[in-house]
């Protein structure tokens, strides 16, 4: 008996051990893959969401340390959307106008949440899928298991050689559905193009309108409102303010859990009226709220009670 006890003791140490190696690889894995890329790549992406597919090719670059991506839209109006560090422009030949924005959270096609693995883990569970291929690559999958109601699920699937996601999938547990889809349907390491190219056509179009949506950093007492308890796991990162097309000053709080990052909006609005409008775009849910005074929306892949909680927890200082 006293044999048999031993015995199993000793095969459950071993099975805890292998678990916590596996573990262990899973988040060095993730590790890899939050990390910004430094490999040359190009490719096309294929976004789908719900029945509506769009095409994208891409270019991703590393010049004097700073990621250079072109994204470029294959269907549809023309658009293409140029990132170097930390500014994205967005170019509108139908319009004839260029949209200047910053960089933040997920911006572009290389998904970079604003996290670490520790950061995800207090919000999600990471389980392995396995090793399979993508776009003719070896790649080994990762699931986001939320650790309750308040977010979506996600996989990812790794490129083994890159680390970068050539597969993520946004998906809800009731319904069990994917909600978003976005794939590398070929990639390539190595340059496409070179670096000039892509600087060029950055500074480009010069004769175009230029939208400056940039604003800037402000911090939490210059924006008149504050926030209560975020729901579980959500930190501020960062406010920043610019002129909304109404003229009137627009502030921006990016709230996120390391996996994603949520906008919440205000304005001032003239009405006296109170309402709630929710809309969904496949994985990203958007909660308009109307009060007197106060025109706000909260925008991102998460449930609408999430953007709901987020709303209630904003407050006036003060109490005005």
């Amino acid at each position: 008996m006293a044999r048999t006890l031993t015995v199993a003791l000793c095969l459950a140490a071993v099975l805890a051990a292998a678990s916590a190696r596996a573990a262990e690889d899973l988040q060095r894995w993730v590790e890899r893959a939050l990390a910004p890329s430094a490999a040359d790549y190009h490719g096309t992406v294929v976004l789908q969401i719900g029945d509506k597919m769009q095409t994208l090719r891409v270019t991703h670059l590393l010049a004097d340390g700073k990621p250079l991506e072109w994204v470029e839209v294959l269907e549809g109006a023309p658009r293409e959307t140029i990132r170097i560090g930390d500014e994205v422009r967005c170019f509108l030949p139908e319009d004839r106008v260029v949209l200047i924005d910053r960089a933040a959270g997920a911006a572009g096609l290389s998904y970079h949440p604003v996290g670490s693995v520790g950061r995800i883990e207090s919000s999600y569970r990471l389980e392995s899928l396995g090793m399979d291929r993508v776009a003719g690559r070896e790649v080994l999958g990762v699931r986001f298991v939320p650790r309750d109601a308040l977010r979506f699920g996600q996989d990812w699937w790794i490129d083994r050689e890159s680390a970068v996601v050539l597969k993520r999938v946004v998906w809800e547990e009731t319904p069990a559905r994917a909600l978003e889809t976005q794939t590398f349907s070929d990639f390539h390491l190595g340059a496409a193009t070179q670096t000039a190219v892509v600087r060029q056509k950055f500074s480009s179009r010069s004769e175009w309108r230029h939208v400056d949506l940039r604003g800037k950093s402000v911090g939490a007492s210059e924006t008149g409102w504050e926030f209560g308890a975020l729901p579980s796991g959500f930190q501020l990162e960062g406010i920043l303010q610019r002129r909304g097309p109404s003229g009137k000053t627009v502030t921006q709080w990016l709230i996120g859990d390391g996996l994603v990052t949520v906008s919440v909006f205000f304005e001032p609005w003239e009405g006296t009226e109170t309402s709630e409008q929710v809309e969904r775009f496949g994985a990203t849910t958007v909660v308009r709220r109307q009060d007197p005074g106060a025109l706000r929306t909260a925008m991102g892949e998460v449930p609408s009670a999430t953007l709901q909680a987020l709303l209630a927890a904003m407050t006036r200082k003060g109490g005005s």
